[in-house]
């Protein structure tokens, strides 16, 4: 008869240590021999990992990410969610301070040449997203606001890379994307010789209020005025028109008595419901 077959007993055992490691002892018994096998395991406590995290902060001269933290210590992110629900909330248990990126820390000449750099990785002009995935991936690296607001928003910010790039040489295939940028996006108030511009006319919402304005990339558009604004711009609805200077002046006339400023007013939703109702005024 197959011994291994004849298990009769399984018995498993915990041995807690000092230290606070775990020792699982498992026991096999069968009529013909008894084997064990033991596995070590480390239970971290929490006021091991608050310790561990304030030992390493120490060393490092500043508060980790949480990437750093595990990829340099025993202690993984399976251990922290056993007492906190995210990184921050062990952080600020720990006594420190959260390591925010230091949007003052690079120079406009520096995010000139970080900017040119992801624009070669990628191929073509970075959106705000693909900014902002780098920037969670290396906390180092500024986000999109920082680019943003410190270099111009879409067309500003191809001049000001242009100006940057100035009399330099080997930047050619910069210089042909911020050109094509700066067409793309180029001041929609400018007209052609019959004061006639093609684009859109949109309507969005940020923050309680709705805004009218013009575009020719209404996506473009929205995240621009999201990153100016407090919250995210919602863009409900777009008008194709082969006259946007014409349409836009209209919309804000045919709402002027609900106007709070600039190109935002206060709309109810037979507005908005009317501004739907038209896709396209050639």
């Amino acid at each position: 008869m197959d011994h291994l077959r004849a298990i009769s007993s399984l018995k498993v055992r915990y041995l807690r240590h000092r230290d606070h490691s775990v020792v699982i002892v498992y026991q096999f018994g069968s009529p013909f021999s008894s084997q064990s096998y033991k596995m070590q395991i480390h239970m971290w406590t929490k006021q091991d990992i608050i310790k561990e995290l304030q030992k390493y902060a120490k060393e490092i001269g500043k508060t980790p990410s949480q990437k750093v933290f595990f990829d340099n210590t025993e202690i993984g992110i399976y251990d922290r969610m056993r007492f906190w629900p995210n990184y921050g909330a062990l952080v600020r248990e720990a006594g420190l301070t959260p390591n925010e990126f230091d949007k003052t820390k690079y120079n406009h000449n520096q995010l000139c040449r970080l900017f040119i750099r992801v624009v070669r990785e990628e191929g073509k002009w970075p959106t705000r997203g693909i900014l902002d995935v780098k920037h969670h991936a290396d906390h180092s690296f500024p986000d999109s606001s920082t680019f943003y607001k410190k270099l111009g928003l879409t067309g500003e910010l191809a001049k000001t890379i242009l100006k940057f790039i100035g009399e330099k040489r080997g930047y050619r295939d910069i210089i042909d994307i911020c050109n094509l940028v700066i067409k793309e996006y180029e001041d929609s108030s400018l007209s052609s010789e019959d004061g006639v511009v093609p684009g859109y006319v949109y309507l969005g919402k940020q923050n309680g209020k709705y805004k009218i304005g013009k575009s020719k990339d209404p996506d473009r558009r929205r995240e621009d005025i999201t990153l100016l604004g407090p919250e995210p711009f919602e863009l409900i609805h777009v008008i194709q028109t082969d006259d946007m200077n014409g349409i836009e002046k209209y919309w804000h006339e045919r709402f002027k008595s609900k106007h709070k400023r600039a190109e935002w007013f206060s709309l109810s939703r037979t507005d908005v419901s009317a501004f739907k109702q038209w896709k396209k005024i050639a």
